[in-house]
């Protein structure tokens, strides 16, 4: 897309955006890309009814039952329905609860809870809306809305470098969700362009998120959420004519871009453009990661080291060995290190676990596995898994900083007796190249197989995956409250 601007006026790329969103109509998109959305969507649902199940999912379902009134909108596995702000909360949490859902390696943050939390909600408040018609939004409608959310994301965290938000201690995803839920919920709703950046003008105003949360207590789940909140509430608000800030992403005083860019020591300190360079020819939706391990995207490639030097050498990572581990060394990039490279302390919980390098690996070490059970209650306090994990050094490399490398990770063991294996890779599977459909397809199938019955399961996915043929999204949300 080429825009004629002046050093004295900012790209208008919250216009542009916000017209393209409003134009887009499923022939422009390519068969790929629609085909990987609603994959995204697949993994989305089957992380949220995982998620569910969580303790803390547990306890936020119990607060918003006691807080909230009952209304329209289904929560994931729940009988009881509340309003259209609290079941994307809810919904969002569980998405993001187990940390199996998506990921940006660009530009961090997990699209599905975001982006499907608003989008459930949007979908009933069409049938519920006051002094209206109710409006059954069809399978397309939906997708088309998904992919809006899934573009717009990524563009706006690429605007302000990608990871260099989450390294200066922002969580990334909730301030680049909001302006992405905003969109995909316009787009649901109708809203023409000067709607569409209505929507966005409200919802960036409310973006935030503190990486502090990675440490302890259980708001980290809910984050996203909260971002999937923000870019519903816009949406209502401007359906209805409420107008939001104009050109709130380009706006030199006060803008969004300019504001979460403060303090970032680049030149420029952010780059306007990229929220639409190649917007409709370059797809984000092709470059969001899906998960195969129960942590944080950023530990992945370290864990896929570690298992790689299990396979090698078997009797040396034999775990009744592991105690002959002298030191265990990790180098990862500027964001992955900022982010996880911390030294855990005793006790930890849920959430710090899955956010601490040197106890990811030292899980991986001695389960050979990094799933939603090693982060259950009983299993965090386990002296087998703390003395690798005290064991563990991790460092900044600046070979894992170049982009697409993020995620990589370098990884040294050196043993008592003096014997030392140093490993690398530049990312994690499913990156390059990425995971493919038919196993998307089977990590949805043993997420949700293993809290719903075989029956469901095949339901949800023939919906999802043929949601073009699908006349009422309703269809599809039935299938996941609780019975």
């Amino acid at each position: 897309m080429t825009v004629n601007h002046t050093t004295e006026d900012p790209l208008p790329v919250t216009e542009f955006l916000s017209k393209w969103i409003a134009s887009l109509d499923l022939d422009s998109i390519p068969l790929f890309v629609r085909e990987r959305a609603k994959h995204l969507i697949l993994d989305g649902i089957g992380c949220g009814l995982v998620g569910a199940r969580a303790p803390w999912s547990r306890t936020a379902t119990q607060s918003i039952h006691e807080y909230e009134p009952s209304g329209y909108c289904r929560i994931i596995g729940e009988k009881q329905k509340h309003g259209p702000l609290a079941a994307a909360l809810a919904n969002g949490a569980f998405i993001q609860a187990m940390e199996l859902d998506d990921y940006h390696s660009q530009a961090p943050l997990h699209s599905a809870s975001i982006v499907l939390p608003a989008l459930f909600a949007a979908v009933e408040a069409q049938k519920h809306r006051s002094g209206y018609d109710p409006v059954a939004v069809s399978g397309a409608t939906f997708l088309l809305a998904a992919i809006a959310g899934f573009e717009t994301g990524p563009r706006v965290g690429k605007a302000m470098y990608g990871s260099d938000l989450l390294s200066r201690g922002w969580h990334s995803g909730p301030v680049f969700g909001s302006p992405a839920s905003a969109a995909a919920t316009g787009k649901l709703f109708g809203l023409d362009a000067t709607g569409i950046e209505s929507a966005m003008g409200i919802a960036c105003t409310q973006a935030g998120g503190l990486m502090s949360a990675q440490y302890e207590g259980m708001v980290k789940r809910m984050q996203h959420a909260f971002a999937a909140r923000n870019g519903l509430q816009a949406g209502l608000l401007a359906r209805s004519g409420y107008l939001g800030m104009k050109k709130v992403l380009e706006r030199p005083y006060g803008g969004f871009l300019a504001m979460f860019s403060a303090g970032n020591e680049r030149t420029p300190g952010y780059q306007v453009e990229e929220v639409v360079k190649g917007l409709g020819k370059e797809w984000e939706t092709e470059v969001i990661r899906f998960k195969l391990y129960a942590c944080v995207g950023g530990c992945h490639g370290q864990i896929e080291v570690l298992q790689r030097m299990q396979e090698q050498y078997p009797e040396r990572f034999a775990r009744e060995k592991l105690g002959e581990v002298e030191s265990i060394t990790v180098y990862l990039s500027a964001p992955i290190y900022a982010h996880d490279g911390w030294p855990p302390q005793r006790p930890i919980t849920a959430t710090g676990a899955q956010m601490s390098a040197a106890y990811i690996g030292a899980v991986q070490l001695v389960d050979r596995q990094v799933l939603p059970a090693q982060f259950e209650e009983g299993a965090l306090d386990r002296e087998e898994v703390w003395a690798l994990a005290r064991k563990t050094t991790c460092l900044h490399s600046a070979e894992f900083d170049q982009p697409d490398h993020i995620c990589g990770a370098r990884v040294v063991v050196r043993f008592a007796d003096g014997w030392e294996v140093e490993e690398a890779t530049p990312f994690p599977k499913g990156y390059d190249p990425p995971l493919d459909n038919a196993d998307i397809r089977d990590k949805f199938r043993r997420l949700a197989g293993s809290v719903v019955d075989v029956k469901t399961v095949a339901a949800i996915e023939q919906k999802v995956l043929q949601l073009e043929g699908v006349e009422d999204v309703e269809e599809l949300l039935s299938l996941l409250g609780g019975a």
